[in-house]
């Protein structure tokens, strides 16, 4: 962990870079989408400006409805300055927007449509307008239905900058200069499970419920003794539970009306998530 004097100077230095002021904004623009219904996959390539553009591929377990119809993505140039935004981040003065990357995508299947699909998407974002650096604060965070910003990243790495997640719900999805300590990072992510898998267990048989304390259980016990290797492996035993069902134990079908809860989608995301922030660690 860095001394909070070091803490303090690197966050001068990436929120010279990242954070300065900006009055760009605009209308959302509705990407043009090539998808590939047999794989379930969805691409997409935008240019906003002649510096700021992106690659998106969103590749599902299974779809149903997957055509240009009733599934839309929008992206739009955001003010860096922008309250609607910026109010949603988990920290006021730990994370925002780059500077270089100001965009937000909204991913939008139309409700009164018949798209669904089951478990958890895959999100692959590439862009040349950030580069990718050892010890990059850079993150993918998603809000549902205007609520808080939550990083779901489950990979980053090079190529100008490429980051991967997944999850179970869609929405809004911007790239966030994050820099939290790791450790809040981690223990943010764990309540979160926790208070999710507490809100869905009555919709789950006893012994689905039960198993699915124990794991996070496992988890907490881990981390409050300091064995973050324990943690991984019991983060891991979480991802392979649920990787293992197919929806008979926990009920994995989101639908466009937006009428179920995909359990087993959301929590592999935030497993998965947990487990990318404690391999960085």
């Amino acid at each position: 962990m860095l001394p909070t004097s070091s803490i303090k100077t690197v966050f001068g230095v990436v929120a010279a870079l990242f954070f300065a002021c900006s009055s760009m904004t605009s209308r959302a623009e509705v990407l043009d989408l090539t998808i590939q219904p047999q794989s379930n996959k969805v691409e997409t390539s935008v240019q906003l400006t002649e510096l700021i553009g992106f690659d998106l591929t969103i590749t599902f377990e299974n779809a149903v409805g997957l055509t240009a119809q009733n599934f839309t993505v929008n992206a739009q140039l955001i003010d860096l300055n922008d309250l609607t935004i910026l109010n949603r981040l988990p920290d006021s003065l730990l994370t925002g927007i780059p500077s270089a990357f100001p965009v937000l995508i909204s991913i939008e299947p139309d409700p009164a449509k018949g798209f669904s699909f089951s478990g958890a998407y895959e999100i692959e974002l590439y862009t040349k307008s950030l580069h990718y650096t050892a010890g990059s604060p850079l993150r993918m965070f998603h809000s549902h239905n205007n609520g808080e910003f939550e990083d779901i990243t489950t990979m980053t790495g090079s190529g100008s900058y490429r980051v991967r997640t997944n999850g179970g719900q869609f929405s809004d999805f911007i790239i966030v200069a994050d820099l939290r300590d790791i450790n809040t990072v981690i223990s943010t992510k764990v309540n979160r499970l926790a208070d999710y898998v507490d809100s869905v267990s009555h919709s789950l048989t006893a012994v689905a419920s039960q198993t699915l304390s124990d794991a996070i259980a496992s988890i907490e016990v881990a981390l409050a003794s300091g064995n973050y290797q324990q943690a991984q492996q019991a983060t891991n035993a979480l991802i392979q539970l649920m990787r293992a069902d197919d929806g008979t134990l926990y009920p994995d079908v989101w639908r466009s009306a937006g009428d179920l809860e995909n359990i087993r989608g959301r929590i592999l995301s935030m497993a998965n998530t947990l487990r990318y922030s404690l391999r960085i660690r």
